[in-house]
């Protein structure tokens, strides 16, 4: 931003954190209207350099990664000559504010200026400065959500500089195409007044200095760029950059514009068994496994991209198997009741996990059926029950040594998440312990255990510490007050919270997030009743079934089988995306059964 009729001569550069290194980027796109979420971005710098009446204008704007004005970001400032690197002490270059900046720059030592940004994210300085060459030094501090970024800005003032953009910007590049046309167009300013500039040569490379495409500017300052050759030259799916640069010449500077871009393929699924769409005869209750290949269509041109993410396997509008892509192949295993004809169209669909790759389309398989014979089921019935029966001969000589090594102490019990106080000491005030799964039994090292207390404003963790090898954790002794709860949680372990029990000794058993995830279903339906219920238990599928006309709830049950049954890892982020979808809780006489299990969770009294 500089004062009105002052800019002739104008160089752009941004830089970002998402780039190892700092190059000339073009302004950032404007941003449209609507609410957005973002755990973490990265900052953007928009800066202008320019020459007015003989001083040196340096103004521009912040973002953040999606576009969006940083308002009240600071920029810090600094200037180094080209040849030696001295600082260029900036009081002496008698710094002065734009008239329409929102706050003064503000000296922060000898050698650099803080530049506050008004509402729209803008900054604004006069310098003045002899005519040589510099480097001006731009940082954006980490702040809030954003990561701070910083960029370095060549700048001669001895020539007369040039003004490189993108028109329009290309925020996708699509692999899949052929060639791909761009357009930029180079400018000089002279006291407010732009002007084209021509015949110059501008070269497009991407981030890593690949040659994409060159041409000449026009009468109107314009190029017409074409990148041919897809994939092979355009680079990977994935974030990039496009760069545009021109050389420079005896009267004008050398100058360059780069932009964040991404580029994207569609990805093709194809059946490595299956012959004109239709594979060998299969039962559904037994299983049937599809072999599934995804190939990237930017691979035509070159690329060697391998997809990720997850197939799923589709009868009708149920999942009836998913799996996991690993290195572009996955083993989808299906999965339902015989229906009443003799062969089944399975719906294949990519869902991807990454922007850059898109599905191409469904891919329709036949598959032939046969319904599963009583006697065909009998050896594995036996085998299953030969294997149950030689894991429990196997865990108990482990679990009776563990009995006998710290005699006194009970066998801890099966079932749900819960801590449990096995001695109360009144000579110590912390706590020590260890973590165990409460289905297996076994340790779970890696454990998070914290004592938090709740604000007005916000919660405190006042003590932490984390599980070892033999799941064992110590809380070291503090000033406990009614209300402080015991946080416990693991990377595949869910949450369990609960008030902070007496000083001692403690045992906490935690159920994996993926089980927690169908525990939720099922608490939930229990509640619902009517269809919803099932015995034993209701499942996803049968939630799903029955939902009818509800989308929410179909979307739901679906994503917990993916979850529960996939062979994914469920991690916190998986299960947060999972519980995200679920309908909201009603309250109602069925919520005894939520209540008793947060009476399960809250500690026990010691054994005697």
């Amino acid at each position: 931003m500089t004062p009105k009729g002052s800019t002739p001569r104008l160089l752009r550069v941004a830089g970002s954190a998402a780039f190892a290194a700092a190059f000339f980027s073009c302004p950032a796109p404007a941003d449209a209207d609507g609410a957005h979420i973002q755990v973490k971005g990265f900052a953007r710098i928009d800066a202008h350099a320019a020459l007015a009446a003989g001083k040196l204008v340096v103004s521009g704007t912040v973002t953040d990664d999606t576009g969006r004005p940083s308002a009240g970001a600071e920029v810090a400032l600094g200037l180094t000559r080209s040849q030696g690197g001295a600082i260029v002490p900036l009081g002496l270059a008698v710094p002065e504010s734009c008239r329409d900046a929102n706050r003064p720059p503000a000296l922060d030592g000898p050698d650099r200026i803080l530049l506050p940004t008004d509402g729209s994210g803008r900054f604004c300085i006069h310098l003045s400065l002899p005519k040589e060459r510099y480097v001006a030094n731009l940082e954006v501090f980490t702040s809030g959500p954003l990561d701070g970024a910083a960029l370095k800005l060549p700048l001669d003032l001895s020539l007369k500089l040039v003004t490189l953009r993108f028109d329009p910007e290309p925020s996708v590049l699509d692999l899949d195409d052929d060639a791909t046309d761009i357009a930029a167009v180079a400018s000089t300013e002279e006291d407010g007044v732009t002007v084209p500039a021509t015949a110059l040569w501008l070269a497009l490379t991407s981030e890593k200095g690949t040659a994409l495409s060159g041409a000449m500017t026009g009468t109107s300052g314009r190029a017409r760029l074409v990148a041919a050759g897809g994939g092979t030259r355009l680079g990977q799916p994935g974030r990039g950059e496009l760069r545009v640069a021109f050389a420079g010449n005896a009267d004008l500077g050398p100058s360059a514009c780069a932009i964040p871009v991404e580029r994207h393929t569609r990805v093709e699924l194809t059946v490595a068994d299956a012959r004109d769409g239709r594979r060998s005869i299969g039962s559904p209750e037994d299983g049937i496994a599809i072999p599934v290949v995804a190939t990237a269509r930017c691979a035509r041109s070159g690329c060697n991209a391998s997809p990720t993410g997850t197939v799923e396997a589709r009868l009708g509008d149920a999942v009836v198997g998913a799996a996991t892509l690993d290195r572009g192949q996955a083993r989808v295993v299906v999965n339902f009741a015989m229906p009443a004809v003799d062969e089944a169209a399975l719906h294949l669909r990519y869902v991807p996990d990454a922007p850059w790759f898109r599905p191409a389309g469904d891919v329709v398989v036949n598959q032939p059926l046969k319904g599963q014979s009583v006697w065909k089921g009998l050896p594995l019935a036996l085998a299953g029950l030969g294997a149950v029966a030689w894991l429990a001969m196997a865990r108990l000589p482990r679990r009776l040594a563990q009995s006998l090594g710290r005699p006194g102490r009970p066998r801890p019990p099966r079932g749900g998440a819960h801590v449990e106080l096995l001695r109360r000491e009144t000579t110590s005030r912390g706590w020590r312990g260890q973590v165990i799964d409460a289905d297996e039994l076994d340790p779970v090292a890696g454990a998070r255990a914290s004592v938090e207390r709740r604000g007005f404003e916000q919660t405190d963790v006042i003590a932490r510490a984390v599980s070892d090898a033999q799941g064992m954790f110590v809380l070291e002794p503090l000033e406990s007050l009614p209300g402080d709860e015991l946080v416990v949680d693991a990377p595949l372990h869910a949450v369990l919270r609960g008030l902070l029990p007496p000083t001692g000794e403690l045992r906490v058993a935690l159920v994996l997030r993926r089980r927690a995830l169908l525990d939720r279903l099922v608490a939930w339906a229990r509640r619902r009743g009517g269809p919803f219920d099932a015995r034993p238990d209701p499942t996803p599928a049968h939630v799903r079934q029955v939902a009818g006309p509800d989308v929410g709830i179909a979307r739901w049950a679906n994503a917990i089988e993916r979850a529960a049954y996939g062979g994914g890892v469920v991690d916190e982020q998986a299960q947060g995306d999972v519980d995200r979808l679920a309908p909201v809780e009603d309250v109602g006489p069925n919520a005894r059964d939520e209540d008793a299990r947060q009476e399960r969770a809250k500690p026990k009294r010691p054994r005697r």
